[in-house]
């Protein structure tokens, strides 16, 4: 085993253990722990975090818990792999020997990097001999990781603490991606003033509430293309816009691109 994608469809709760293997974990979706003998981390859509070999972890009060495990030998990418050590977020996320660092993406770049993962999955399943699958895996495995360490070194670092009180609001919002929400809205659902809910979404995500809840929907939009078989109007719909181009314009947004380029793209990558 060089490089291996598996996709925990529920993960279960698990005692501690550890592995020869370097372990990078992409969650989808669902809640969950993850725990050392020393710490506790609360998992929710979009936390990434990485286990060095010989580090113990466990995964305790899974709910719906959706994730990837994305395993590489540990020799497989050397300390000194190209220019990847020059990265500071490399260095935080993927050098450290010790601990096990945590990174919450936001759910657009969740919904971008998702189908990079897939890709890695198909051709780290092909092993057909002389198709390019191996190098072609483990090239999607480089770009995620860059792209991992970029965000890494643009995102404010969250407070265990600032993120489970965002629980309720998050899992709120994750029951109304139907739906817009306003600020009193979710004021309310957090049971804190408008100014610290702002702070505290800042500090984990860098996007106000209603930015997340938008970044939510649309990668709820995202899922809804990837499976098929919808017109956008219907996307739309079920994702709370109304109007398709106010859909449209919000999707560009985040995305940086149309529904329907998103469609093609992710249609010409699975073809």
């Amino acid at each position: 085993m060089q490089l291996k994608v598996i996709k925990r469809d529920p993960e279960i709760p698990y005692r501690l253990h550890s592995h020869e293997f370097n372990e990078l974990v992409f969650v989808v979706s669902g809640r969950g722990v993850n725990y050392t003998k020393s710490e506790q981390q609360p998992l929710q859509e979009g936390s990434v975090f990485f286990i060095p070999p010989g580090v113990e972890h466990g995964y305790k009060d899974a709910e719906n818990l959706v994730l990837y495990n994305i395993i590489y030998a540990r020799n497989l990418l050397g300390r000194k792999f190209l220019d990847l050590p020059s990265l500071p977020g490399y260095c935080s996320i993927f050098m450290e020997t010790q601990s096990i660092p945590y990174l919450l993406l936001s759910p657009s770049q969740t919904a971008e990097l998702i189908p990079l993962i897939q890709m890695m999955e198909k051709e780290a399943d092909d092993q057909s001999y002389g198709s390019g699958s191996r190098p072609l895996a483990l090239a999607y495995l480089i770009e995620l990781i860059i792209s991992l360490s970029r965000i890494w070194d643009q995102t404010p670092r969250e407070t265990n603490q600032g993120t489970r009180r965002l629980w309720e609001v998050i899992s709120y919002m994750d029951q109304h991606l139907d739906t817009s929400l306003s600020t009193e809205d979710l004021v309310e659902v957090a049971n804190m003033s408008t100014s610290t809910l702002n702070r505290l979404f800042k500090q984990s995500t860098g996007l106000s509430p209603i930015e997340f809840h938008i970044h939510k929907r649309v990668a709820h939009a995202c899922t809804l293309i990837q499976r098929r078989g919808l017109s956008m109007s219907q996307v739309s719909e079920a994702c709370g816009f109304k109007d398709p181009n106010y859909f449209s314009r919000q999707f560009r947004k985040v995305m940086g691109m149309s529904p329907k380029q998103y469609q093609q793209i992710f249609t010409s990558r699975f073809t």
